[in-house]
């Protein structure tokens, strides 16, 4: 197939609307395939894909997993709305509930499979307020949960419960301006604290002025995704006992490191006992072989949702190529033991970014597990580069930021490398990776450390 770029691009650049940059700095970047863990470019240069896009293509590219799952069920199905059932979506449920969370042994009872993260935040948030009957969802500083905003609350058809024994209709709480509240962030797992955080003692102080009977949940991830950050082992323990003494449900969005990116399963697997009420997934749940998304709820809050009519649907809920390719994924996953090469190859990962730690001082702390380390960077008297750090508002000149630095760099040497906030460096290779393109991207890092120091340091 032959393509012409030129005019390619100038469609691109003239009919399509971009985020992130502006349309001058706009730097046209054409991928003409992908395969494996690389990129291949359009003007004939390939990248090894050292960050799984956005931390989210666990199999790498174009798995042979999802994708044979997908073409077989291709040969029955295009799209089934939600009011049907198909084997994909019972199978899909299956693994999520039975294999992956441990069935009755298990907190988690039903799954609803969705097209987006983002979607299923907003589906998780939904069910914690109805089951609840409260308005107000508290948000970490720095998180990441999605782009959707206010479709939720247009008036309409919006998640409402209608009982099959009574003419009340129960909205969910909040509407029609949903509560949202900021929390602070946790410390960092390498800050040496013991006995209660102070993230956590500001975070009942917050709850305690709203009052808990207004508060249905706490959102949070177990590694910040856009932020790059891994919180302090003491953190969620701590938390979930806050909110399990004031009756707050935990909503954990594990859409960006479930399904094996922290070497787990899920991250709250981290932390000994303790487990959320609502859990979502995507991204590597098929590999990002297809859009995908989905909440996970303990069993009072499937029964509450089961023994009620909710009035929330979307056109591609469960879509049973998107289901097909989740099953083809989990089945091949458990097949393989692929956690095992995860923690793995992790360790490998962790060890090499340590030693480049020892001989630059660039590096100020790693935070991490599985296969997701983030880098911070910092200058000669080990503060932020960029003293804004994660509070960074994006205005001016970005070209001469770290994290950009680092990227232009590697991209040079054949790696896709770089990171969200400034002075943060994600380092989030598939599932796939060989040490020796472990060896290959931490080549190109080390001669970007160089770069970054001549700079700042």
């Amino acid at each position: 197939m032959s393509i012409d770029w030129k005019e390619i691009e100038s469609w691109d650049r003239k009919y399509y609307l971009h985020n992130v940059f502006a349309h001058e700095e706009y730097d046209f970047t054409a991928i003409e395939r992908v395969d494996g863990n690389y990129l291949y470019l359009a003007n004939g240069a390939k990248l090894l894909d050292f960050q799984s896009q956005l931390i989210s293509d666990g199999l790498g590219h174009r798995h042979p997993a999802p994708h044979r799952a997908i073409e077989e069920a291709m040969k029955r199905y295009g799209h089934v709305f939600f009011g049907f059932a198909t084997d994909y979506r019972a199978r899909a449920a299956k693994l999520i509930i039975e294999d992956l969370l441990g069935g009755e042994s298990s907190w988690a009872s039903r799954v609803r499979i969705l097209t987006s993260g983002g979607e299923a935040v907003e589906n998780a948030i939904q069910m914690a307020r109805l089951a609840t009957n409260r308005p107000i969802v508290l948000t970490q500083a720095h998180s990441f949960h999605g782009l959707a905003q206010g479709a939720t609350r247009l008036p309409g058809y919006r998640g409402n419960l209608s009982h099959i024994e009574s003419e009340i209709t129960a909205d969910v709480p909040g509407y029609p301006g949903s509560t949202f509240h900021t929390i602070p962030a946790p410390e960092h797992q390498t800050d040496r604290i013991s006995g209660e955080l102070p993230s956590i003692s500001e975070t009942r102080a917050i709850i305690e002025k709203l009052g808990a009977e207004h508060i249905a949940a706490v959102i949070t991830e177990p590694m910040f995704g856009a932020a790059g950050w891994m919180p302090h082992p003491d953190y969620y323990p701590q938390l979930r006992a806050l909110m399990n003494d004031y009756g707050i449900l935990w909503i954990d969005d594990e859409v960006l490191c479930g399904c094996g990116r922290l070497g787990k399963w899920f991250g709250y697997q981290l932390n000994d006992n303790i487990s959320p009420d609502l859990m979502t997934i995507g991204k590597a749940l098929n590999g990002c072989s297809l859009p995908s998304g989905a909440v996970v709820v303990s069993e009072k809050i499937g029964d509450l949702i089961e023994n009620a009519r909710w009035w929330s649907g979307s056109t591609w809920d469960a879509h049973p190529l998107v289901c097909a390719s989740i099953v083809g994924t989990l089945e091949f996953m458990l097949e393989t033991d692929l956690l095992t090469q995860i923690n793995a190859r992790g360790q490998y990962l962790k060890a090499a970014l340590d030693e480049l730690a020892a001989r630059h001082p660039s590096i100020g702390r790693i935070g991490g597990a599985g296969l997701y380390y983030a880098v911070d960077l910092v200058d000669a008297h080990g503060e932020p580069i960029v003293k804004a750090d994660r509070d960074y508002l994006f205005t001016g000149d970005l070209s001469e930021n770290p994290n950009n630095l680092v990227s232009a760099a590697c991209a040079q040497r054949g790696v896709f490398l770089g990171g969200f906030v400034p002075n943060t460096i994600k380092c989030g290779p598939p599932y796939t990776i060989t040490e020796q393109e472990i060896d290959l991207a931490m080549g190109a890092f080390d001669e970007a450390l160089s770069l970054v120091e001549a700079k700042y340091h």
